[in-house]
């Protein structure tokens, strides 16, 4: 028997009983998710399943309720509903009876519950971990019923484990330990974990050595045969591996059969003391099966659940990969994508698997099955050939980077688009019957109208928001351009007027009056360009000049027509700051503006600029801005610079100061506010010192 790199699982099944509590407990609406998880954890395969979606984190498998809990908490109800349901509907490809199933499930938890006794008996940091040990170390076991030929017979003359593992290695180039550790390695169990359960059945003088966890798995199971048994050899070997007496050993045995025994006549499962132990032993179902509920009700409650998964606002991805494992038993799979107009299969983008979106197939290509599915809109399967490719390269690697040997290939339509999903699945799995497939049709179908649904949106989103961008500046330039119309024209009256004027003093005020006109325009240029608020130039400024060219242009028009008094002290030998010249003229501009507005008629502002500080490790230099205007409230004072913040009672005061300390702050400055009612206001700038040449 030949088995592929990825194990095929989809015949796996849970105990019947388990899969009807479990729904049973989700659809309570006062039940928890450790409600849940109480009960996965008591059976292999639901544990096995949930945790092949999301594998243990580090050390998850010290707390494997909470675990389960969170898993079960992060889980859509209807998927889990689904998959409840799912595994209570018979499929009847499964080789394995329920009776004996059951046997092998109850063994299991036996054996779960002996190891976790175990650990806390010797100790061990992590009883968790050998309980997840113990529950699925025979998950092999299982495989092997459904999944080997001739299985049965060969249990049948099997009397012990020991005998089993040679028979199979014989027959099968395998036995059912290597399965179990294979597949639950892909679950996130720490090597440790999966070693014993490799070794759990290995020579007691070859484990005295060994890890505590494989001891702890080897000596659970000699007491669950030592239950059967009585074999005086079993208890001996449980208290080598364990260094506990064998009174104790007994005494835990016994508390542990009555206890797995109890639970599962509590949930329902018919537990025969026989079936604690052995299970290749007992392979006579003389138990009559229960009745199926493969009924119209049941599969017509399963789709409903299954769509009701795909209406969530989570990541449809996410649903799509979590409900291809619990409903289908299947990987994740690779979409392939038709175009609305086009005549190729082009696979999707998939970090896992970059080159796929670089694969495209012909519609019309007689060769591969992904486009035989496509156009026969009807599932098909692809075997990897002795000698590849085979008839088609692109199924072949896609096979092979799926660590596969074969494809199961579902189409799949909707409004938006068409095309393929490509589960892996190995080429000799049996995909079950009608049931199954109208379910993989289901999922598939659900899942993608969701994610093209998702995408069509995002697309839309994306449109639009170009749309609203390009009529935004194709708005911003025309005003832009109807804006330097006028500069153009007062600018040019300027020069006009400096021709005919005589007093230096006048003309000097009108060459500043046309920088700030050039400066406006630039400004405006700037923000039809989108290239940023702050227009391109100098990287420093020259604080004392700038200040001193503000004075003369607006000391006149905001303060002494005002009749307030400013008052400008700084020095000539200033260091430039490290701020470009049009930002820092924005920046006092906008804080003139606003005392000007606010300081009554008589008042006073000072302006002062000084070197020398020392801000956060840095050479500052600091401006401050003083007015003996109302003050301004705590409350205010706190909102100062967020925006629509006002510090003046007039229309529109204040508005610019959102924006002066976005200027401050994006040049690497601090700017604070200190003020009280009826005291005043204080503005401090610290600027760092631009860089010497």
């Amino acid at each position: 028997m030949r088995r592929p790199a990825v194990i095929p699982t989809l015949r796996l099944h849970c105990q019947r009983e388990a899969a009807i509590s479990l729904l049973r407990v989700l659809s309570l609406g006062t039940s928890t998710p450790k409600d849940a998880a109480r009960i996965i954890i008591l059976d292999p395969v639901l544990l096995f399943e949930l945790l092949l979606t999301s594998p243990l984190g580090e050390a998850e498998g010290h707390k494997l309720l909470d675990a389960i809990a969170l898993r079960i908490d992060n889980t859509s109800q209807a998927l889990l509903q689904a998959w409840a349901l799912r595994h209570i509907i018979h499929q009847p490809q499964r080789r394995t009876s329920e009776h004996s199933h059951r046997h092998h499930c109850l063994h299991s938890q036996f054996v779960a519950e002996l190891a976790g006794h175990l650990a806390r008996e010797t100790a061990y940091a992590a009883p968790d971990e050998a309980y997840a040990t113990g529950l699925l170390h025979d998950l092999g076991l299982l495989w092997m019923s459904e999944y080997a030929d001739d299985y049965a017979s060969l249990l049948a003359d099997s009397p012990d484990e020991w005998t089993l593992s040679g028979n199979e290695w014989e027959r099968y180039g395998q036995d059912h330990t290597e399965i179990s550790s294979a597949l639950l390695a892909s679950c996130g169990l720490p090597p440790v974990a999966t070693d014993a359960i490799a070794l759990h059945h290995a020579n007691v003088d070859t484990l005295v050595t060994a890890h505590p966890l494989v001891r702890i798995a080897a000596a659970a199971e000699e007491l669950a045969n030592y239950r059967s048994s009585q074999s005086a050899d079993c208890l001996e070997r449980a208290g080598r591996l364990t260094g506990l007496e064998g009174a104790l050993l007994v005494s835990l045995l016994a508390d542990t059969s009555r206890e797995v025994q109890e639970r599962a006549l509590a949930a329902g499962i018919p537990a025969e003391p026989a079936m604690l132990s052995l299970p290749w032993s007992n392979q006579a179902d003389t138990v009559t099966e229960t009745g199926s509920i493969d009924g119209g009700v049941a599969r017509s409650a399963l789709n409903a659940f299954t769509r009701s998964v795909f209406t969530r606002d989570l990541s449809a991805w996410s649903d799509f990969n979590t409900a291809s494992r619990l409903l289908l038993g299947l990987d994740a799979p690779v979409l392939f994508i038709r175009p609305l107009d086009g005549q190729t299969l082009s696979g999707t983008t998939s970090t896992a698997l970059p080159g796929v979106s670089q694969l495209h197939i012909a519609v019309e290509d007689a060769h591969s099955v992904i486009a035989e599915a496509y156009r026969s809109g009807v599932e098909t399967r692809f075997q990897s050939a002795d000698r590849p490719p085979g008839r088609c390269a692109a199924d072949w690697q896609l096979a092979r980077w799926l660590e596969c040997d074969g494809l199961l290939c579902v189409p799949w339509e909707n409004e938006h688009q068409s095309g393929i999903a490509v589960y892996p699945c190995a080429a000799d799995e049996h995909t079950g019957e009608e049931i199954d497939q109208a379910l993989r049709k289901l999922v598939t179908d659900a899942a993608t109208t969701r994610i093209s649904a998702k995408q069509a949106d995002e697309r839309m989103r994306v449109d639009l928001e170009e749309s609203v961008a390009r009529r935004y500046i194709d708005h911003a330039r025309r005003i832009a351009h109807e804006a330097s119309n006028p500069l153009t024209v007062i600018k040019t009256y300027l020069g006009i007027i400096d021709e005919k004027l005589e007093d230096s003093t006048l003309k000097e005020q009108l060459n500043l009056l046309s920088d700030e006109l050039d400066r406006v325009a630039t400004l405006i240029r700037k923000t039809s360009d989108f290239t940023g608020m702050v227009p391109a130039g100098p990287a420093h400024s020259g604080v004392a000049e700038i200040l001193h060219d503000l004075r003369a242009l607006y000391g006149e028009a905001l303060f002494a027509r005002r009749g307030i008094n400013f008052e400008l002290r700084t020095s000539p030998n200033l260091p430039p700051a490290a701020i470009p010249p049009d930002a820092l003229k924005q920046i006092l501009l906008n804080l003139f503006k606003n005392a000007a507005e606010a300081i009554p008629e008589g008042g006073k502002l000072s302006v002062s600029a000084v070197s020398g500080i020392n801000t956060n490790g840095h050479a500052c230099l600091e401006i401050r801005i003083v007015d003996n205007g109302p003050g301004l409230s705590p409350e205010r004072v706190q909102t100062l610079f967020t925006g629509g913040a006002r510090n003046s009672t007039k229309p529109g005061g204040g508005v610019g100061l959102p924006v002066v300390r976005e200027l401050v702050t994006r040049n690497n400055g601090t700017i604070l506010c200190r003020s009280q009612p009826g005291s005043g206001t204080v503005f401090q700038i610290f600027m760092p010192l631009a860089a010497r040449p």
